[in-house]
């Protein structure tokens, strides 16, 4: 026993002389040149000992009392060896830039850093100073042409709108082809609560729109499936992720105030026939009656300066109107203005920010306001303990969305299609009848005065959002860790809506909306981490974690019709009213783990695993695990390059994701309607598709390939990718025979493939000290194919336009989401087989995908002293679209097409059909394009390709002498142009991009709003 006693004794004197003899080293790491913190390895020389720096630059670690050496190493970095005496314990150290690596750290899945060297996959990251320039209301709408493989699409509406995002082209048929969107770490909401369709109705905007650009640090986009493997089923899309400011350690308190403001004018891209007015058949209006009972034809004489009486009984000159358009919209504003505070020391950092956003659209009564809250807070209140708090308060209120597609409220349908010799001004001045009801101006009620629209129709809607997260981080030692994250994201959306009374085709008003939406999503993530380099060059970065998500929407809604006490806009005003309740929640489990092993840094093999648990799928299949491994090779690490190659890799990635569909789709769902049964709500079936209770989670197997390769001391840059993404099991609504009682089924059957290539090439063609041009250009082409549908099913219709003569179809075998068109009856020869002289309907055929495979951008940036300047050129090719505004145009005159035969009539080249000889029927030049219009759509089915000068920026920065000691740290100001120029386009008297809404039926147009062209100055002050 007292041997033991002694040994015990002994152990704990050897422990405590081992504890005398170490010490806490603890340091920062920062760029020598701009101050800024650097992701580093650090090891003690000689030794198996090392650690890595936090996301801040600091480090700590047990070293022994004696002076010893530590071996500093970075990515794009100089390695150093720091000479540490036997006393101390806090150091910084400052590393130089070296001109042969590669000198990018990135933001990856769950928020970690990584050098970019050793990443098996393609990432881009788009710094905040990018998108704070030549801004937009939706931050997305800055990543156009700045993102290889990345396709954005706007809807043609006012502030406020959302927009299209696909990375690596669509993999679901029926279900959502966008990313997923992570804001530090947490996944947020990108759903878009409203859009138009064939009827009509409004974009009322996304998630991510609701972002100010002015606070995030960067924004980093994950394509392929090995990088956003680790988020699972919501990732099959890819990622996009936003990483906020952060407090920096820093001198007394920093102030950041940020002011932008620019105009919006409408660019005017009609080329409308000029030469003959209002009318039919050649005839003007003869009086008031028939002025304002036609509809709105350009079908009549020759425009000649006489007097013609018009619909509000008033006689005007039967001229030319050309400045339609120009007259009616308005010169929009966007000011925007905010104030960061940031600063902080070793032990707490902070960066807040405040916002304010105000727009005046194009679109006369519509508005945007919003303000922008935001909070990053980090503390490290001991060397092991680090604590960080990411919150974001947004308010948004916005009014009168305009109406898009059909023409029921829509002024930019009016607008778009009054006769040459009408002036928009006499819809203002005569907008009321007698009774102060919407005055009647032609034959067609649903046609509707645009002043009527803008100014009696009514829409309202506001958000209250929060977007926050706790994080907290405790490194056990140097090289062991656990990390905890507390997100959330939750709104509550409040719209209201009003046709008023006294419009024409509803003359007792409607509430057609008055609800609120209320979204709220949790997780809860925890990471037990490994960060170890050994003495032989083998290094191990690995963690394992879980997280858990809970997403619950419920949403109130009311409206009704005929209001008893005109213009009196409350739901108990109504005479006939409805209710709607609607109530969706929805979890998801998961475990994931991640593996890096890395020699020499110069080869890098990830593997990572996660496994999905679905409430929204049966036990049975409820659970999904998604693998995925990536390998990284530095060959200018390993072997002798020539003198011109600075830095060459190899890089490839493969995975597995999938995923699942909105809840409830196991069981038949019920519901109460507003009618009732002796007092009783009267039940019924609450869906048109038959559950399947047997539905699995679609599956997606996606690999790239690629290089990264630095030439020329880094004066070129070359990043290549090749990739492919197969989508199988995908969970389609397959239509089925009315008489079962329901219009669809959902099952696991669809497949989707996706194949292409992305390139982004960094030049600089010249650098001295006082000259710099840097030059960008990237490309992504993705090649899809729509490979199985159903069993039963060759074709899927998924959008329609307006007009039911062109729409959206998914067809086997070829590209996603074909725009079909009716083309001109023909014989077996290819010509045209005419009834009495005029054209007839055709087939139904498929023209192209909606969707443009090849994207393309390129930026130049000069900076010449303090002086810089930058333009940006982008393009998309490949895709078709329909075009309802020149399909209706047509048929009511406007086209510069119907100029032809409008004298001596037309005698159409084809073969009578009854006869079989060749046509002789002369028909008038109204007959022929009516019979075309709005029937034969292949006529106004397009390329959409274009070519537009996106933005360019001349900006100066003031020199830090000016101010000497007032306090001011720097400033600048830049004038900004945006959307300036389309220098290629092959649709007439539209925008090539324009569209009604965000959907997978992309490649049709209705009379959206005008693209603008926007004109400002941005100015920045530090202090």
């Amino acid at each position: 026993m007292r041997q033991l006693l002694l040994t015990f004794l002994g152990i704990l004197f050897a422990h405590a002389m081992a504890l005398a003899q170490t010490r806490q080293l603890t340091g920062v790491v920062k760029d020598a040149g701009s101050g800024e913190p650097v992701l580093a390895t650090i090891k003690i020389q000689g030794t198996s000992t090392g650690t890595v720096t936090d996301f801040d630059g600091n480090f700590a670690m047990k070293v022994s009392n004696t002076p010893l050496v530590l071996e500093v190493s970075s990515t794009g970095y100089k390695a150093t060896e720091v000479n540490v005496d036997e006393k101390m314990t806090n150091i910084v150290i400052n590393l130089e830039v070296s001109s042969v690596e590669i000198s990018e750290v990135v933001v990856t899945a769950l928020g970690i850093r990584k050098e970019k060297k050793a990443l098996g996959y393609a990432i881009t990251e788009v710094s905040g100073e990018d998108l704070t320039q030549a801004r937009t209301n939706n931050v997305m709408n800055n990543l156009v042409g700045k993102v290889a493989g990345l396709n954005v699409v706007s809807t043609a509406t006012g502030a406020g709108g959302s927009s299209r995002v696909v990375l690596r082209g669509n993999t679901s048929l029926s279900g959502g082809n966008q990313p997923l969107y992570v804001v530090d770490g947490i996944p947020i909401d990108n759903s878009n609560r409203g859009s138009a369709g064939e009827w009509g109705g409004r974009d009322a905007g996304d998630g991510i729109q609701m972002l100010n650009p002015d606070e995030i640090e960067s924004i980093s986009v994950l394509k392929g499936g090995a990088a956003a493997a680790l988020y699972g089923s919501r990732a099959s899309n890819g990622v996009i992720l936003v990483t906020t400011k952060r407090g920096k350690q820093s001198k007394g308190l920093g102030i950041e105030i940020n002011s932008n403001f620019t105009t919006e004018s409408v660019m005017d891209l009609t080329e409308w026939q000029y030469e003959y007015g209002h009318g039919v058949d050649g005839q003007k209006p003869a009086d008031q009656a028939t002025a304002a009972s036609i509809n709105l034809n350009s079908w009549g004489a020759k425009m000649d300066g006489s007097s013609v009486p018009q619909f509000d009984g008033v006689s005007r000159p039967y001229s030319a109107q050309k400045n339609n358009v120009k007259d009616f919209y308005q010169t929009g504003t966007n000011l925007n203005n905010s104030i960061t505070f940031n600063g902080g020391s070793d032990k707490f950092r902070y960066n807040v920010m405040a916002s304010d956003l105000n727009n005046q659209s194009v679109i006369p009564g519509s508005t945007l306001h919003r303000n922008n809250f935001a909070a990053n807070v980090g503390m490290t209140p001991t060397t092991k303990l680090s604590v960080n708090f990411s919150g974001r308060y947004i308010l948004e209120k916005v009014k009168n969305r305009p109406r898009l597609s059909d023409s029921p409220g829509n002024a930019n349908f009016t607008i778009g299609i009054l006769p040459t010799s009408l002036n928009q001004q006499t819809f203002k001045d005569s907008k009321l009848n007698a009774n102060g009801g919407e005055n009647v101006f032609n034959g067609n009620p649903y046609v509707t005065n645009p002043y009527w629209a803008i100014e009696d129709f009514q829409q309202e809607d506001s958000r209250k959002r929060f977007i926050g997260n706790m994080e907290a981080r405790y490194n056990f030692t140097d090289w062991l860790y656990l990390r905890g994250r507390l997100g959330a994201d939750q709104y509550t959306r409040s719209n209201f809506e009003v046709t008023p009374t006294g419009t024409a085709y509803a003359p007792g008003g409607q509430i057609n909306d008055q609800s609120k939406n209320q979204f709220n999503e949790r997780n809860a993530e925890v990471i037990l981490g490994v960060n170890k380099m050994t003495q032989s060059n083998f290094g191990i970065d690995m963690f394992v974690g879980g997280n858990a998500m809970k997403q619950v929407e419920e949403t109130n809604g009311y409206g009704g019709d005929n209001f008893f006490v005109p213009g009196f806009y409350n739901i108990n005003n109504l005479q006939n009213k409805w209710t709607n309740y609607d109530y969706n929640e929805k979890r998801i489990n998961s475990m994931f783990g991640s593996a890096e092993f890395s020699y020499n840094r110069m080869l890098y093999v990830t593997v990572t695993g996660r496994n999905d648990w679905y409430s929204t799928l049966s036990p049975d299949n409820w659970s999904l695990f998604y693998p995925s491994a990536s390998a990284s090779f530095i060959i200018s690490e390993a072997t002798q390059m020539p003198d011109f190659v600075s830095f060459l890799k190899l890089r490839g990635g493969w995975s597995k994701l999938g995923g699942d569909r909105d809840p409830y789709g196991l069981t038949l769902n019920y519901g109460l309607g507003s009618n009732t049964f002796n007092g009783l709500p009267v039940g019924s079936i609450a869906t048109n598709t038959i559950p399947n209770k047997n539905l699995k989670p679609y599956q997606m197997v996606s690999s790239e390939i690629g290089l990264d390769a630095r030439l020329f001391h880094n004066q070129v840059g070359l990043d290549l990718t090749f990739y492919t993404r197969t989508t199988t099991d995908d969970i389609i609504s397959s239509q089925i025979s009315q008489t079962s009682g329901y219009g669809s089924v959902l099952i696991n059957i669809g497949e989707v493939s996706n194949k292409g290539v992305e390139l982004l090439l960094n030049l600089t063609p010249f650098k001295s000290k006082s000259f710099t041009w840097d030059l960008s250009y990237n490309m992504g082409y993705n090649k899809n194919e729509v490979v199985t549908i159903s069993d039963q099913l060759e074709t899927s219709r998924i959008a329609n336009a307006r007009s039911l003569t062109a729409f959206v179809d998914h067809i086997v075998g070829k590209p996603f989401g074909q725009v079909m068109g009716y083309d001109y009856k023909r014989n077996a020869s290819g010509e045209l087989l005419l009834k009495d002289g005029l054209p007839q309907r055709g087939e139904l055929l498929s023209y192209g995908t909606g969707v443009s495979p090849l994207t393309l951008g390129l930026n130049n940036d000069f900076r010449f002293g303090n002086f810089n300047f930058s333009f940006l050129i982008d393009g998309r090719f490949g895709g078709h679209m329909y075009s309802g505004t020149n399909d209706f145009g047509t048929y009511r005159g406007k086209t510069e097409r119907t100029l032809e035969g409008r004298e001596g009539g037309i005698v159409v080249d084809g073969i009578d059909e009854t006869t079989g000889e060749k046509n002789t029927t002369n028909v008038s030049a109204q007959s022929y394009n009516q019979s075309i219009g709005l029937n034969i759509s292949s006529e106004f089915i397009y390329k959409s390709d274009f070519i537009k000068l996106r933005q360019i920026i001349f900006g100066y920065t003031l020199p830090s002498t000016l101010f000497g000691e007032k306090g001011i740290r720097g400033a600048s100001i830049s004038l900004v142009g945006r959307n300036l120029l389309i220098l290629k386009k092959y649709v007439p008297n539209i925008d090539p991009e324009s569209t009604y809404n965000s959907g997978n039926g992309q490649g049709l147009e209705w009379f959206g709003a005008p693209p603008v062209r926007t004109f400002g100055v941005n100015l920045n002050l530090r202090f």
